[in-house]
């Protein structure tokens, strides 16, 4: 399962067809990526024959990097995404850069975007470049849409190339051939105006066209008084009537005025469009991420009752759920902007989700047997012998790498961390406009199926609003935030991944509705799969950052101590570490993870690929998991005892109270045994243990000898025998021992030594 009819260049998670890198000490070639296999070629002269070994074991060794031609490792992060490169840019350039894009991409390899083959005209092996834009040139003015040269198409395809396949080059020195948008260059603000005022005045009495003039003008002076100051800004907002009248031509804005009111408060309640078609041709093409209330009661850490967020990410293609994440709804103590306490889902929570993305689920301890990967209608013996993680004890959810992801704008998504970490995972970013749900039609749709299929049928379930709630849920048996994502994750992988889906036909025949597992596996067997494992320091990159500074007590993360045990933090006490940047400042770089602060990782850039482990200072008091939720409300507790941020000891015994108080308070309801503390999924972060057998060769079969036989010394005197039993049953299973004249002498002797004949101690099984 390669996905190898795809021409061109094929890319891997880190590597591609003809890249350089080093591994065990050498530098190689790759020369082809086949399955779970990689054929590597020696650089050095006279090295040997080519090598093929598997891509996990190449890629997840300690040495492995990807190599520039000056033999330098480079950095793994690949090319910006199309959501970074565009980001920024209106609406009308981002569509017209993306239409280009995929136009000039078939000139250059051949084939389309979203497609498997080429299609007549443009395949690679019978056409030139010059033949394919000559195709493509024809076929724009055929369809209307623009009238250009071929020699002009080769122009941009030669630009493009150079700007390493940046879209934004095609728009730049391309606009001659672009059709007039609407609006003409009148200020978008001006726009969304008179947009605005056109559907406000929607449901009112028609009037003339100077009304909305009138409008627009006060809208304009109210929202943008401060930027009406500069006469250049006035210019360009506040327009000359007879261009208005022109511009609300343009855009059809004036015929819309004219109707009647029956049909403009039709137009006015009919939602708009979807901001990108869901619409994917191969698992992670195209996924979405959103988080909701899930409408279900939970016990919190310290046996109180909370309320719960769910955050989801869907694929587009197969409607498989490919992260799943639960975590506690919690209002802090305190006025606004300084409350204690509370916490809902945060970036890193989002980053947990993603990481579900690049490993199987492990099936859990009195789950379902068919929730197992290996009884459902996955292609377990592919996927297998592709990634070696796939075993028995998989869930029957598939691993889908997300290529791009549509998200809201919601403050937790627009983060610096969770950006950065879709970025260094080679994930598309695609922000949904504000309070448009069609943006993300699918992820908002397995919400509506969670509730249906899930939480209604779980112990405090609220209802989807007040009025359907229940008497008395704060006050019945509850479940706990680990306990729900675990039957969130057996209900996934036992019914939604494998019941039909209406919306999932087959490719080939059509009417048969499938289930979103076979939606997978109809698709994984022409797109391919190739495994993308996390290295623990790749997990590393996925945890918080902070920015330090090294001295002789070691360094703090948001008022917690760390300082490394074996003293390597001390060649770096008190020097700048040269990094310039947001946060940085000539300060070093710190990982950690939220829900196990007890460890921290500084990145040593001087050395790459060195991480130095730093232990929290005060880890002996704490003997109970804690995150930094504990530690933030202990720390509001001793400063308002008259304490200080300082008093680290006092602060991690006020955590050692909490934790404690909680661990032994008496059960809720009908509960015996101790709330966990809720924390995240682990990641994995330590270092990969040192193979106990490298460098040992192979075993020469010719040379093993057979170990000599032992004979135990004779022991003078022989101890009393104990009296054999009696039983009659025991005398027709063992016989007649005293006729017994071929009875085993080392038996005899063994049995001598440890007080007793041979039949009793056989029977009684001492022998």
């Amino acid at each position: 399962m390669s996905g190898e009819g795809l021409p061109g260049r094929f890319e891997s998670g880190r590597v591609r067809v003809g890249d350089h890198v080093r591994w065990r000490g050498e530098e190689y070639r790759v020369d082809a990526l086949a399955g779970p296999t990689v054929t590597l070629q020696p650089v050095a002269p006279g090295a040997g024959a080519p090598v093929d070994a598997l891509y996990r074991a190449v890629a997840g060794a300690a040495d492995f990097a990807v190599l520039d031609p000056a033999g330098r490792p480079v950095e793994r992060t690949g090319l910006p995404p199309l959501g970074t490169l565009l980001r920024g840019v209106s609406k009308e350039d981002r569509t017209n850069a993306l239409d280009w894009h995929r136009h000039i991409k078939e000139i250059d390899t051949g084939i389309r975007p979203g497609r498997l083959h080429p299609r007549p005209g443009y395949d690679p092996a019978t056409t030139t470049v010059a033949q394919r834009c000559q195709a493509k040139a024809a076929e724009l003015e055929d369809l209307g849409d623009v009238r250009v040269s071929w020699r002009t198409l080769d122009d941009k395809r030669r630009k493009w190339k150079a700007a390493g396949e940046n879209p934004l080059v095609l728009i730049v020195d391309g606009r001659k051939g672009r059709p007039p948008r609407p609006g003409g260059h009148t200020d978008p603000r001006l726009i969304e105006a008179m947009h605005e005022v056109t559907d406000a005045l929607a449901r009112e009495s028609g009037g003339r066209i100077n009304r909305a003039l009138d409008l627009v003008e006060d809208l304009v002076r109210r929202r943008y008084a401060k930027e009406l100051r500069d006469p250049a800004e006035a210019e360009r907002l506040l327009l000359p009537q007879s261009t208005f009248y022109k511009r609300m031509a343009e855009l059809g804005l004036s015929d819309v005025l004219r109707q009647t009111t029956r049909q403009r408060s039709a137009r006015a309640s009919k939602p708009k469009g979807p901001h990108a078609p869901s619409h994917a041709q191969k698992p992670g093409q195209l996924t979405q991420i959103d988080t909701t209330p899930l409408k279900i009661k939970a016990l919190g850490e310290d046996g109180e009752v909370v309320s719960a967020e769910l955050t989801s990410l869907v694929d587009v293609a197969s409607r498989s759920v490919a992260g799943l994440m639960i975590v506690p709804a919690v209002t802090g103590d305190g006025p606004p902007g300084q409350r204690v306490g509370g916490r809902a889902t945060r970036a890193f929570d989002l980053v947990l989700t993603l990481a579900q993305c690049f490993a199987p689920l492990p099936t859990q301890p009195g789950w379902d047997p068919l929730t197992a990967a290996a009884t459902s209608a996955l292609p377990f013996g592919e996927l297998r012998a592709a990634d070696p993680r796939y075993t028995e004890a998989t869930a029957a959810r598939p691993v889908i790498h997300p290529a791009t992801i549509v998200l809201d704008q919601g403050s937790p998504y627009l983060s610096r961390h969770f950006e950065d970490v879709c970025a260094f995972l080679r994930i598309a970013i695609r922000y949904a406009r504000k309070d448009q749900p069609t943006d993300k039609p699918i992820g908002e749709r397995f919400f509506s199926t969670l509730a249906d299929g899930f939480s209604q049928h779980v112990a405090g379930w609220t209802g989807r609003n007040h009025q359907a709630r229940g008497r008395g849920i704060d006050r019945g048996p509850l479940w706990t935030i680990n306990e729900l994502q675990q039957m969130a994750n057996e209900w996934v992988a036992l019914e939604y991944q494998q019941l039909p889906h209406k919306g999932l036909t087959h490719p080939v025949l059509p009417g048969q509705h499938l289930s979103p597992n076979e939606m997978y596996a109809a698709l994984v067997s022409r797109s391919g799969y190739r495994p993308r494992p996390l290295t623990p320091e790749d997990s590393r990159k996925l945890l918080v950052p902070a920015w330090v500074k090294v001295t002789d007590k070691g360094f703090e993360v948001d008022n917690r101590p760390y300082q490394s045990p074996s003293g390597e933090l001390k060649p770096l006490e008190g020097l700048d570490s040269g990094l310039e940047g947001p946060g940085a400042g000539g300060r070093w770089e710190v990982r950690y993870d939220p829900y196990r602060p007890e460890v921290a990782w500084l990145y040593d850039h001087r050395s790459p690929g060195r991480w130095i482990k730093a232990e929290f200072v005060h880890r002996h008091l704490l003997t109970d998991p804690w995150t930094v939720d504990h530690w933030d409300a202990a720390t509001a507790l001793v400063l308002a005892d008259g304490g200080r941020k300082d008093h680290h000891a006092a602060i991690a015994l006020a955590v050692k109270d909490r934790r404690r108080r909680t661990r032994t308070a008496p059960p809720r309801r009908s509960r015996t045994n101790a709330l966990p503390p809720f924390q995240g999924p682990a990641l994995d972060v330590e270092a990969v243990a040192e193979d106990r057998y490298a460098g040992i060769g192979d075993l020469d079969l010719d040379a093993i000898v057979p170990s000599p036989v032992r004979v135990l010394p004779t022991a003078e005197p022989l101890p009393a025998q104990r009296p054999a039993p009696a039983s009659a049953a025991l005398a027709g299973l063992f016989g007649d021992d005293a006729d017994d004249e071929d009875e085993d002498p080392e038996q005899e002797q063994r049995a001598a030594l440890l007080g007793g004949d041979a039949s009793t101690l056989l029977f009684e099984g001492e022998l």
